[in-house]
């Protein structure tokens, strides 16, 4: 049920405190709606920050999110191919724990806040663009945002009023993998109104073979939908109604011994992964003479269940069941003001609650032993922040943007456990933060600037559901002190632009979530730990028909103090796990105006330690992938053949330890991938 708070806010916003009737003042020019669309836009204190990136240029087969990281320097996702679920998203140093804690990166689709890191969205099928926002400056700028900063994807611009288009896309490949996406967009006559339907769908075989079984054993195949109607009943008043959904029935999760082949596995039974998610957000918008106020209410459901899957450990384990039902409901209410963007001080702020509820019920069984495990769980969320910022022109192409934000946590924890032995505990956890933000900006040139900021991050604390243990359930808060430098420049001709940015963390609370033992697995806390290193972003264009683009980003990150909470032993001048040492792409396409393209590109990533102890066997060696796309296309069509890992690099895409050697499994990264797509567009 909808919380009280979040019914009267809504009730507040949209039928009373704005009412869709509202008008400026009589003697008030009327504003644009061109105008209060670039002003939906955010406030950046310092645009060379932000890494945007058109998701039609990501590679076929890589228009996700780890796709979309692989192209934006310092930011990785460790994938465990059950969708979003266990992915640890890692950015500059800081990470999401992947199950129970908040994440580092947070993401929207336009004003939607999309829930916890295990709820990300897998396919992207009708988003147009994502914009990388970096650092924790970024929490004066958007209603719910994490330390490491946010990610906000779009959808696509409306037709000219009084058109419609669309455009049916197709692909196949190996492994026979098939999609089809099709993307219908109108606007009525007088531009009032606009509407945008997208639907879905991905499959693909198994790339591992379970050869006791004699099958492959993690395929997928989902079906995705996207839906956004857009109406203005006055000038200046627009009501936004967005719908997103996603259907997933895959195999079970892709998961091998370390150390064994890659692809074939021998167990005597598999598992699966179901998954069904929506999301939906209703804004309504108002040009007001000093500048553009928003609401929006917006509710998430992820459901994960059942999800299964059975691993064969070491002796005398021998086998380990493991079931899981998970969900998570997220209320969520945002109240904006942006100030005009032409003003000497350009501002914005705003004000942002959550209410939200995750329950899941947990199930392992090890037939060696007769040993079973039965627990269920529930925690409930609110969250409150208030936030804003102003851009100050102080003369001599300098513009300072001080901002602050305030946000609290108040979370509850109720968890029961069946077997081995019965028994019931819950929890209260709440924490606050006071975070404030200085940027600077200072034009040296009309090509060249300069940018520097100092900032603080929070990500609140939580609850460990998998420990019996109320003693170790609870972990606290990660706090993050934060400083940037950076320039950015183009040359005289622009043909070539490139900015560079060095950044320092200072963490106190970093949160690490693993199986510490092979009996209990949890977040806990290191005390203290630094992050810091540089990135370096390149777009030329050497010819009218060619162009390169490269990004490079290293990250220093350690461990400055850190126990381990059963051993005893230290960690100081480690790297906590799933942090890449550096992360780099290169890409160069080549158009010709008789419609044939081409295009080649190279990512690369860098050494990961996947445990705190910089355990050797629980390492990813730096790798590189080598993918490339060939087609033609003209006005209507396009045509494309497409591979992806050209040279089948072995890798892992993620590893999880369990607690011990020949217990420990990975993820196999995706093998050679090749096929055909087609567009055509009306």
């Amino acid at each position: 049920m909808k919380p009280p708070t979040c019914r009267l806010l809504a009730a507040a916003l949209l039928a009373g405190a704005l009412p869709l009737s509202a008008q400026p003042p009589a003697d008030a020019p009327p504003v644009p709606l061109e105008e209060m669309e670039v002003r939906a836009l955010p406030l950046p204190a310092a645009p060379a920050t932000v890494t945007r990136i058109q998701l039609d240029s990501l590679p076929a087969g890589q228009d996700d999110l780890a796709g979309f990281a692989a192209q934006a320097p310092n930011f990785s996702v460790a994938s465990n191919g059950a969708r979003s679920f266990n992915d640890v998203f890692a950015l500059r140093g800081l990470t999401n724990t992947p199950i129970f804690g908040e994440p580092s990166v947070t993401v929207y689709l336009d004003s939607l806040p999309l829930g916890s890191g295990f709820t990300f969205p897998s396919d992207l099928a009708g988003f147009a663009t994502g914009e990388l926002h970096r650092g924790p400056g970024a929490n004066t700028e958007f209603g719910r945002a994490g330390p490491a900063g946010v990610l906000q994807f779009s959808t696509p611009a409306a037709p000219p009023a009084g058109s419609a288009q669309g455009e049916v896309r197709a692909s196949a490949g190996n492994f026979n993998a098939r999609s089809a996406t099709a993307e219908t967009a109108a606007t009525s006559a007088g531009g009032a109104a606009d509407a945008l339907v997208v639907a879905g769908y991905a499959a693909r075989d198994g790339t591992i073979t379970n050869t006791l079984l004699d099958r492959t054993i993690d395929g997928q195949d989902s079906w995705s939908t996207l839906a956004r109607l857009r109406y203005r009943p006055a000038p200046a008043a627009e009501l936004t109604l967005l719908f997103t959904g996603q259907r997933a029935r895959d195999g079970v999760q892709p998961l091998v011994p370390l150390g064994g082949p890659l692809f074939t596995v021998s167990r005597p039974a598999e598992g699966q992964t179901d998954l069904d998610s929506y999301a939906t957000a209703l804004t309504a918008a108002f040009a007001l003479p000093a500048g553009r106020l928003s609401a929006t209410t917006s509710f998430t459901d992820w459901a994960l269940g059942p999800y299964s899957n059975v691993l064969v450990l070491a002796p005398p384990v021998g086998a380990l069941d493991s079931s899981v039902i998970l969900g998570q409901r997220l209320w969520s209410e945002e109240l904006k003001f942006t100030g005009d963007e032409k003003a000497d001080v350009r501002w914005s702020g705003g004000a942002f609650l959550s209410n939200g509820r995750t329950a899941g019920t947990v199930g392992r069984f090890i037939p060696a032993f007769f040993s079973s495990e039965a627990s269920s769980y529930r925690i409930g969320q609110d969250s409150l922040a208030a936030y804003g910022e102003a851009a100050l022109k102080a003369g001599n192409g300098l513009t300072l943007t001080p901002g602050l934000r305030l946000e609290g946590s108040w979370k509850t924890f109720d968890r029961t456990e069946i077997a081995p032995v019965p028994g019931a505990f819950r929890l209260h956890a709440n924490s606050a933060a006071l975070l404030p933000k200085l940027a600077a900006d200072y034009e040296l040139s009309p090509r060249a600037s300069l940018f520097a900021s100092i900032g603080a991050g929070y990500k609140p604390g939580g609850f460990s559901s998998f420990t019996a243990s109320p003693v170790l359930a609870a972990f606290g808060p990660e706090r993050t002190t934060a400083f940037e430098v950076g320039a950015t420049r183009t040359s005289a001709d622009r043909t070539l632009t490139g900015t560079a940015r060095v950044f320092w963390y200072d963490i106190t609370g970093y949160q690490i979530e693993r199986s510490f033992t092979a009996a209990d697995y949890l977040v806990v806390n290191a005390p203290r730990a630094r992050s810091r290193g540089a990135e370096l972003e390149l777009t030329w264009r050497p010819a009218d028909r060619l162009r390169l683009t490269s990004g490079v980003g290293y990250t220093d990150v350690t461990l400055l103090r850190f126990t381990d909470p059963f051993t005893g032993t230290s960690y100081a001048g480690n790297r906590p796990p799933d942090v890449p040492v550096f992360t780099a792409n290169l890409r160069l396409e080549y158009r010709d105006p008789r419609g044939w393209f081409a295009g080649v590109g190279v990512t690369a990533t860098g050494r990961v330690y996947y445990s705190e102890a910089q355990d050797p066997s629980l390492m990813q060696s730096a790798y590189g992938l080598l993918n490339a796309r060939f087609g033609w296309e003209d006005a209507r069509w396009r045509v494309a053949l497409y591979g992806n890992n050209l040279l089948d690099q072995a890798y892992y895409s993620a590893m999880t330890p369990l607690g011990g050697p020949g217990s420990d499994h990975g993820t196999p990264g995706a093998p050679r991938t090749y096929g055909v797509e087609v567009t055509r567009k009306f």
